[in-house]
């Protein structure tokens, strides 16, 4: 990584939040890296804050300017840069401490032209997945093309991104001035214009939602008409831009997209706005635009926006306003003289919404939502009919799954808020037996779609894949047969199981001296990998540590001994020692993290032979985690998603390891070092993490047993939690900060449901995605 990096941040009035983000970027690991201050004008201190911390640092540059707007800052920050690659963050936000140093490394390791990363949002109470982001980078994929993955234009963000300058410049690419929503009209192109994007699923971008008491952004301000008129042309910008590089069938996705999203939210706003001058701008800008548009595009829509925007494109406000006030609330839009019957023509699409994968007994059990949209409560096709696994190419066998109605607890209301919200009752339950995957001839390679339908009253039943929802569940996977196992994965957003026969498996982590030695096993006749990776995003090294062969391995870590459904037998054993001081070095533990911080991590590969990349390394049965217990950061060392091994280093304090659920309760627990025990522990309202009103933390005493804690949280009782999903977390000292309770995923097994007698909240306790760790309690 010899190539340097410049970043461009402009600044105007932001004193406020100035310094963390300074911070933020001077704590970059990237090696090699200048920063172009751009002082817009600003009347507070925000240049004097700017100005001191490049006195302090060389690496910052300042420069100062009368306002001038947030493009034309831009644009002179990059007049400036003398980088090969460029990358802009905005004053008020900040970046995990990695995030530069992954976002090169991807392009230097593929020659892509744009790197982007996901974004998480935050403010004070914690961080949260961006929605625009959610789907996009979902799964990292290197050398994408925006043809193959249409739905990137969702990310319209400049700031989760790097671009290399000679494509920059070469393109001529610069923002527009005197706007808001610069962003789209260059970054929309841009990916258009890219030969390869890679897009990392790791989050390299933390964006401030601003509170209560601060000034609005940008982005919050959308009820005044010069946000409105800024927000259409920089839509139009983009829109025209896709037409001059003759790419018709992007434009129509992309103005497919704006239809959908960017323009809808002023849309579904006019029902609450007052302002008359508004409403009619509004219906000017939107018939401006629909008259670009080809007229198949609000085809592709749901009916109440196929309707709406049908009406806006008159200018026929009246009905506007009613068909508007029916469609954001999930209900069908009301009949309209004069609007073509297709228009309303039902949407057939099968909404579904994962919430959990796990592994009891022999059986996959699958929980989630699915339905119709536009839904409409109460229905009866909300009502679950099948669920089934079929198996992709060969015979195509298919195996059915019981699948049973459930409501969740906090999820699903009989008047929708929104399309995007499951109706009551969509709620389903199902198991399958892991051995009637496996052919009568023996198991096999191969993967399987989980699939699922609903019965429609209206026409025959509606059939598609399960898919993730708003929040991605954990994916274990789990070892059926001696060295076959099953591994959830997602594929585009679709669950799908896939049987492998791993080549490679860890089977033991520990600490010794000053390094974390990980073991392992291959299977017979595989020649031991001759070094382990360490990656934070798939694919995308970030160190490499030699392995040596010999030694033993654990004879409860070893999937592959010989056994009725396979004749392979356990081959040599190796080990990879790696410098503790080297994960020190690459992690951001000197303070406890956030609640909803991912933590920094890496996942750890391998290389066999002639292959050409790396694969990430499975988790042998019978693998035991290992955790820090105090005496300063540690690693934590488990299987995460795909049962693959991961380390993340964390800092001193308490980690759950255990958990357990009864009649009367949920308690937690781990353990800890004399002088770690948190002085309190905090559960947190989960889904309102946005929101001033959520309801108010609650205080939980921590109680010291054995040589450790734990937090009792009871079924039922005077103080009965609010319906949702709720958040632990714990205040280290005597902080007012409340911070991530860190999470072994060894208490998976632990998870379970408990029913208060003689109260109204049964709880349930369940992991989170486990690329943020944590627990959640779900009160119902």
């Amino acid at each position: 990584m010899g190539a340097l990096l410049s970043v461009v941040t402009p600044i105007y009035n932001v004193a406020r939040y100035l310094p963390e983000c300074l911070d933020s970027l001077a704590d970059q690991t990237h090696p090699d890296i200048e920063f172009v201050l751009v002082d817009d004008g600003s009347t507070d201190d925000s240049g004097e804050i700017a100005a001191a911390r490049a006195e302090a640092d060389p690496r910052f540059r300042l420069i100062r300017q009368p306002n001038r707007g947030l493009g034309a800052a831009r644009n002179t920050g990059i007049r400036a840069a003398s980088g090969d690659y460029l990358a802009f963050v905005d004053s008020d936000d900040v970046l995990p401490r990695y995030a530069f140093e992954l976002l090169v490394g991807a392009l230097e390791s593929t020659g892509s032209q744009i790197a982007s990363g996901n974004v998480l949002l935050f403010n004070s109470r914690g961080l949260w997945q961006s929605p625009l982001h959610r789907g996009t980078h979902r799964r990292t994929r290197l050398g994408a093309r925006l043809r193959r993955r249409r739905n990137l234009i969702y990310d319209r963000l400049a700031c989760n991104k790097v671009f290399r300058r000679d494509f920059w410049t070469g393109n001529e690419l610069w923002f527009p001035e005197g706007v808001r929503y610069e962003d789209i009209p260059v970054t929309v192109p841009a990916y258009a214009l890219a030969a390869k994007i890679d897009v990392l699923s790791t989050p390299v971008y933390h964006w401030r939602q601003r509170e209560a008491g601060a000034e609005e952004s940008i982005s919050q301000r959308q009820t005044e008409i010069t946000n409105l008129v800024d927000r259409f042309a920089a839509v139009r910008s983009a829109s025209r831009s896709l037409a001059a590089l003759g790419n018709r069938r992007m434009k129509n996705h992309y103005d497919t997209i704006a239809l959908r999203s960017d323009l809808r939210m002023f849309l579904y706003l006019l029902p609450d706005v007052v302002d008359e001058a508004y409403r009619q701008r509004f219906l000017q800008l939107a018939g401006e635009f629909l008259a670009e548009v080809d007229p198949s595009v609000p085809d592709r829509l749901e009916p109440g926006l196929r309707v709406a925007w049908r009406l806006a494109g008159e200018g026929r406000l009246a009905e506007l306003l009613t068909v508007v006030a029916a469609t954001r609330l999930g209900q069908k839009p009301p009949v309209v003289p004069d609007v073509p019957v297709q228009l309303y023509r039902p949407d057939r699409r099968l909404r579904t919404a994962l919430r959990s994968v796990a592994w009891r007994g022999g059986r996959l059990r699958i929980s989630g939502h699915v339905y119709r949209a536009p839904q409409v409560a109460g229905a009866p096709w909300l009502r679950l009919r099948a669920l089934w696994l079929r198996e992709r190419g060969r015979s195509g066998r298919r195996v059915p799954g019981p699948a049973h109605s459930r409501v969740f607890a906090g999820r699903g209301s009989a008047s929708c808020q929104s399309a995007d919200d499951p109706p009551a009752g969509s709620g389903f339950d199902a198991s399958f037996r892991t051995s009637a995957l496996r052919p009568s001839s023996g198991w096999r390679t191969g993967t399987w779609l989980v699939m699922t339908g609903v019965v429609d009253p209206a026409g025959p039943p509606v059939s598609g894949p399960v898919k993730v929802g708003e929040i991605q569940p954990a994916l274990p996977a789990t070892w059926v047969a001696p060295g076959v196992r099953i591994v959830p994965v997602l594929y585009d957003g679709a669950l799908r199981l896939r049987v492998e026969r791993p080549r490679v498996w860890a089977t033991a982590a520990e600490v010794d001296d000053d390094s974390l030695v990980i073991s392992g096993t291959v299977a017979a006749g595989v020649a031991p990998p001759t070094a382990l990776s360490l990656s934070r995003a798939p694919a995308v090294v970030w160190r490499r540590y030699p392995t040596a062969v010999g030694g033993s391995a654990r004879p409860a870590a070893d999937p592959a001994a010989a056994g009725p459904d396979t004749d392979e037998a356990t081959g040599a054993v190796f080990s990879c020692r790696i410098p503790l001081a080297d994960l020190l070095a690459g992690a951001a533990v000197q303070r406890p993290a956030p609640v909803g911080d991912p933590v920094s991590g890496w996942l750890v590969g391998y290389r066999l032979g002639a292959d050409r990349t790396d694969e990430q390394l499975p988790v042998g049965e019978g693998f035991v985690d290992l955790h820090p217990v105090g005496g300063g950061p540690g690693p934590l060392v488990e299987p995460g998603d795909h049962g693959s091994l991961t380390i993340r280093m964390l800092p001193t304090g308490p980690v759950v390891t255990w958990a357990t659920v009864d009649q009367g309760g949920v308690t937690i627990g781990g353990e800890c070092a004399v002088g770690d025990l948190p002085s309190l522990a905090v559960l947190r309202h989960a889904d309102d993490l946005r929101d001033a009103a959520a309801p108010a933390d609650r205080d939980l005493p921590v109680e010291s047993v054995d040589e450790g804690w734990q937090v009792r949280v009871p079924a039922a009782g005077p103080d009965q939690l609010e319906p949702g999903r709720w958040w632990f977390g714990y205040r280290p000292g005597a902080a007012d900060q409340v911070c991530d309770l860190p999470v072994s995923l060894r208490i998976r097994d632990g998870l379970g449901r408990a029913d208060g007698t003689g109260g109204r909240q049964p709880l349930r306790l369940r992991l989170e995605p486990d690329r943020l760790h944590r627990v959640a309690l779900l009160a119902s």
